[in-house]
């Protein structure tokens, strides 16, 4: 059983680490670890396109690696999980990443 338990732990964190694996996604996510950002928000630090980050923010969510929660006109992403949240400045801060 504990074998199982196991298998299923590196399912999980395989999951997660293809979903963050595109270079906008993870622009995003470093951005997110800062707080709630809005698409507004987003676009302005990414620079894409508003169906391209609709997309990318789409699979973040259909994933479970962020939330959303809608506020009066604008729909705000956050990370959904702490664990996540490690991961993603661990990496900031090994790869010096950071978004404009």
């Amino acid at each position: 059983m504990e074998k199982r338990n196991e298998n299923k732990r590196y399912i999980a964190a395989s999951h997660n680490l293809r979903s963050i694996s595109h270079p906008l996604r993870l622009a995003v996510l470093c951005e997110l670890t800062k707080g709630p950002r809005n698409v507004t928000e987003l676009l302005s630090v990414t620079g894409v396109s508003q169906p391209n980050l609709s997309q990318h923010l789409a699979k973040l969510r259909m994933s479970g690696v962020v939330t959303n929660e809608r506020r009066n006109q604008h729909v705000y992403y956050s990370i959904a999980s702490p664990v996540i949240t490690e991961v993603i400045k661990n990496l900031r801060d090994i790869y010096k990443l950071s978004i404009k």
